[in-house]
């Protein structure tokens, strides 16, 4: 009885065609865990930013200058406490979120700028912080938390309405007490490299919706002008 057996040529073959079909498999499986990763990677900077956008939007609903000695705060400019990003807005505000987002009736003053993001490979890649002190009684100088908000962050705009302008930057003092109609928050996220397209600025338009006890020349505005 003759038996014949598997050539050499046979067998290099059948390994040679084995490898591609494994190598396909593995290309295609990689190409799912890429998709996988990177589909997860943006559901979680959605969420981020969908975060970002309420808690911004949430201190200034309830934002409020009283003319008392508790809140007494506005003030917002394009340039940054720190000079390297540009961005500033400081107003004290009341059921403003803490860390653990768990409402907090206490008036607070608050916050909002960028500094350098210390994971960031790019330096033009920043972090968005809400920095507030709940104790504005305190006799000291007591230094604000720090809450990280949002990474990969270019630039904040800060702009407020007057009744019939936008205005870049706005202070209440002793001697200026006339509020803004509406405030707007401009993000610019940082673009994922220098061919990519923009990605789109996360934006918070609100109106101001009280006043200075002392301030008898500004009303209460219930929209906001043309952004």
């Amino acid at each position: 009885m003759n038996r014949r057996a598997f050539t050499l040529l046979e067998l290099v073959l059948a390994t040679a065609g084995c490898a591609v079909l494994l190598a396909a498999i593995f290309g295609f499986f990689s190409k799912a865990v890429h998709l996988r990763d990177d589909g997860m990677a943006r559901t979680r900077e959605s969420r981020l930013r969908a975060r970002a956008t309420s808690v911004i939007r949430n201190d200034l609903r309830n934002a409020i200058v009283s003319g008392g000695t508790l809140a007494t705060t506005l003030q917002g400019s394009q340039q940054g406490p720190g000079g390297s990003f540009p961005g500033y807005l400081k107003f004290t505000t009341t059921t403003a979120p803490d860390v653990n987002d768990i409402p907090d009736p206490d008036v607070q003053q608050v916050e909002y700028y960028i500094i350098a993001d210390p994971d960031a490979a790019d330096q033009t890649a920043g972090q968005l912080v809400r920095a507030h002190i709940r104790n504005l009684l305190s006799t000291t100088n007591e230094a604000p938390t720090e809450e990280p908000l949002l990474t990969g962050v270019a630039s904040m705009e800060v702009a407020f309405f007057d009744g019939s302008s936008w205005q870049d930057s706005w202070q209440v003092t002793s001697d200026y007490t006339k509020l803004p109609q509406a405030v707007r928050v401009r993000i610019r996220p940082v673009r994922a490299d220098a061919n990519a397209q923009a990605p789109a600025a996360i934006e918070v338009l609100v109106p101001w919706m009280t006043q200075a006890a002392n301030d008898t020349t500004a009303t209460t505005s219930t929209s906001g002008g043309n952004p």
